[in-house]
């Protein structure tokens, strides 16, 4: 079935050029390009079109001072990825996600959440950062809005256990698996103290 998928015209996104990696600045005024410019159009048409971004929500859980560290299967769709550990959770959004939600892109990140993992009552999350990776032939499509989720207590469980396993590691644990974390985790690593933002 040809999925539809949330994009913004890069130079909408990026009037004034672009950057690499994650960054904190300008969220809001990303959130506004988003809201103002995004359309679906067909994935299969745009994953080699530059031209286009790719909107991804990508959250990060957190319970006090440790993050869920995922690990992607061979099960998983996306071969570029499998076996790659990630600090985030994240996909393409979808018309069926968004329906009437003033907010697409938070409204692509819950339903991205519920459908990977199931996570306990009164989380929050909000938006920390943007990633941009205009090298890897990937990240040229594709444009990250980072959420940071802070849980009440540690019980998540993974749904798609044919794509993913996981469970909560310490900083210097995901530090030391550095070589094996996907390009936008990390960006994130690299950029911020994530038990402190």
């Amino acid at each position: 079935m040809p999925e539809d998928v949330l994009v913004v015209p890069r130079a909408r996104l990026f009037p004034a050029g672009g950057f690499h990696g994650f960054s904190t600045d300008a969220i809001p005024r990303y959130l506004a390009a988003i809201a103002a410019h995004a359309h679906f159009a067909p994935r299969a048409r745009v994953e080699e079109d530059a031209s286009l971004k790719q909107i991804i929500p990508y959250v990060v859980l957190r319970h006090r001072e440790t993050i869920f560290l995922v690990r992607r299967t061979r099960g998983g769709s996306e071969a570029r990825l499998r076996e790659k550990l990630s600090v985030g959770l994240g996909g393409h959004i979808n018309p069926e996600d968004v329906g009437d939600a003033v907010d697409p892109v938070e409204a692509g990140m819950r339903r991205e959440l519920a459908e990977e993992v199931e996570v306990p009552p009164g989380w929050r999350a909000r938006p920390v950062g943007v990633i941009n990776d205009d090298v890897e032939p990937v990240g040229r499509v594709h444009f990250g809005l980072v959420y940071l989720a802070d849980l009440p207590t540690p019980d998540v469980r993974v749904r798609e256990t044919t794509k993913l396993a996981g469970a909560f590691a310490g900083l210097h644990e995901i530090r030391a698996a550095y070589d094996r974390l996907e390009t936008w985790s990390q960006f994130i690593v690299d950029a911020i103290d994530l038990r402190e933002i």
